[in-house]
């Protein structure tokens, strides 16, 4: 039987006639090729995205969920994977994205069942076990110590059934990537003391001794408190379960920059085949020391991944019939694990592309005299409300001593670059808040997913980016158009007086035009009655070009300027305007807001 080899066309016409999205993106992250079908999930014709950049992720690694359009128009989820291909001579990958809709839908409905049947099940479960106590208090009447007996079992049992619909939900919420945690700086040893003593009582009466070896007293992790606690109560609790006498000892250190907890016990321990398993789902072995305490086999396989959740790790050693240790790592607290946090709650949230934005104060100094002690927190709130309208989707994340974090998305069309708009936003902020000085601040900028597609590697792209304003501003060309040649100069004179180092000047509109075909500045100082081209000719013809439109203008009025409405005019996006001769101060501050 022989095999033919399709030619070229055939080839040609198994691509376009592909259900699933095939498309090639360059090592710059630009579409070179796409077919139909890639054209219709991304909802745009082909002949607009080629050469486009490709705004979803695309290094070669797990499948990753993306937002499609369906044939109906309607939005879908699309499942994106890529590989690296040669392409005309170059690297490059080719990504394919296969609709996966009714998948996704379907585990939609499975985890939505899940979740309501476990809260259907929580309710009349919690009117049972507390009509039952009342009955058992004798709230409702006198009861027989018979009678007390078997309603302690109804309780017994109510629990049990309770914390079995709890753990179901958990390993739903695990496996679905659901699970949401509060984390934040706490102190481990205080955590697993509290577990420790509210154990106590339990091990007493077992007639085991519980007790607590803090070697490290200070050792800070950041993590979910309670997620924490749930973990040392199945360590603990399975510690006291499998233990018949004895001691169980739980410790915590420090070790090569991760903290580690450990329960040992003196317990059953586990056969030696059987560990490999030990942290599956329905895992049990050997009997408890109380056979009407029996779990259901997955408190292990949900603290295993509570913990790997948190960049954590946990480990048994043990040896049948001379008991067992189970451990867990969590990474000693680091601000740069807020920062990342920060950032998977935003990729959790939506897989649309979005900005990475880092201030650091370099002098706090003005803004804690203006705000007061409060300052970090005044400032979190007033820059977040201040970008809320002209971006999407803002969330701030306030780090001591002097940072702040935000994701956002950037408005997709018209208007100036994002960088300005978010500098502009920084700054009006400071001035709302009374600060009249330049504040001294540096920043940085990452774009989801083009430089970075986890946590880690988009915090690291925004940090290794982080210039500082003052440097770059003042390295910024500022192009005067003004026929006055004295009031040009004296102009200029402030300005180099203010420290920008770079100030070409024209003295026609014209004369401008000259100018910026050979650099595009970054702020334009114009005066609006020149004879030939006015100034607003100028604005018309500059605001017709894709590469000035969005150069940032000062206008220089010979009419009386109400030089007082500075904070008015920014607050409403109107163009600022400026008296002729400046006035120094306002020059200055009009400047460094604009650039």
């Amino acid at each position: 039987m022989t095999h033919s080899v399709p030619d070229h066309q055939d080839l040609e016409v198994i691509v376009q006639h592909s259900g699933d999205g095939l498309l090639v993106v360059d090592e710059d992250g630009l579409i070179r090729f796409l077919n139909p079908a890639a054209a219709a999930f991304l909802g745009k014709p082909a002949a607009d995205l080629i050469g486009r950049p490709f705004d979803h992720p695309h290094r070669p690694g797990p499948p990753v969920e993306i937002a499609i359009v369906r044939g109906n128009g309607k939005s879908g989820v699309g499942e994106l994977r890529a590989v690296d291909i040669p392409w005309q001579g170059k690297a490059a990958r080719l990504v394919s994205i296969g609709d996966i809709s009714e998948r996704a839908l379907f585990d939609r409905l499975q985890d939505d069942f899940i979740s309501n049947v476990s809260h259907e099940l929580r309710t009349p479960l919690t009117a049972i076990r507390e009509a039952v106590s009342l009955m058992r208090d004798g709230i409702l009447g006198s009861v027989t110590d018979e009678q007390v007996k078997f309603l302690n079992m109804c309780i017994r049992n109510a629990d049990h059934l309770r914390r079995i619909v709890d753990t179901i939900l958990d390993i739903s919420k695990i496996e679905a990537g659901r699970i949401r945690m509060t984390k934040k700086n706490s102190s481990l040893p205080e955590i697993v003391q509290a577990v420790v003593e509210a154990f106590q009582p339990v091990a007493a009466r077992k007639g085991l001794s519980l007790s607590l070896n803090p070697g490290a007293d200070s050792l800070q992790v950041f993590a979910d408190r309670d997620r924490i606690t749930q973990v040392l109560n199945n360590l603990i609790g399975n510690a006291i379960k499998f233990t018949s006498s004895g001691a169980i000892t739980v410790s915590v250190e420090a070790s090569d920059g991760r903290a580690v907890c450990s329960v040992s016990d003196p317990g059953r321990g586990i056969a030696e085949e059987d560990l490999p398993k030990v942290f599956g789902k329905f895992q049990q072995f050997g009997a408890p020391a109380d056979p009407s305490n029996k779990g259901t086999g997955l408190g292990l396989a949900i603290s295993r991944e509570i913990v790997r959740l948190r960049a954590g790790d946990m480990s048994v050693r043990s040896v049948l019939g001379q008991g067992s240790t189970f451990s867990f790592t969590l990474p000693v607290y680091r601000p740069e694990l807020e920062v990342h946090n920060h950032i998977a709650a935003r990729m959790a949230d939506s897989k649309h592309p979005f900005l990475l934005f880092c201030v650091h104060l370099n002098d706090p100094a003005p803004l804690v005299q203006a705000a007061g002690p409060e300052w970090l927190d005044k400032l979190t709130h007033r820059i977040h409300r201040t970008l809320e309208p002209g971006f999407r989707s803002v969330s701030a994340l306030r780090l001591e001593p002097d940072r702040i974090f935000l994701t956002l998305e950037a408005p997709q069309a018209g208007g100036m670059p994002a960088r300005r708009l978010l500098l502009r936003g920084v700054k009006e902020t400071f001035f709302n808040m009374g600060v009249d000085d330049e504040t001294d601040f540096s920043y940085g900028i990452a774009a989801y997913p083009r430089d970075g597609e986890t946590p880690e590697a988009l915090a690291e792209a925004c940090a290794a980016g982080l210039v500082r304003e003052r440097t770059e501003r003042l390295d910024q060309t500022i192009l005067i158009v003004d026929d006055e040649k004295a009031l040009t100069e004296a102009t200029q004179m402030l300005l180099e007086m203010f420290g920008y180092r770079h100030i070409q000047v024209a003295h026609s509109g014209m004369d401008a035009f000259e100018v910026l075909k050979r650099a595009i500045p970054g702020l334009i100082i114009l005066d609006m009655k020149m004879p030939g081209m006015s100034g607003h000719e100028v604005i018309g013809r500059l605001k017709e070009s894709h590469e000035t439109k969005d150069i940032p203008i000062l206008i220089m009025s010979g009419f009386e300027v109400e030089i007082g409405r500075f904070l008015e005019y920014i607050n409403r996006k109107a163009i600022l305007t400026i008296n002729k001769p400046a006035e120094p101060e306002i020059l200055r501050k009009m400047v460094y807001y604009l650039i």
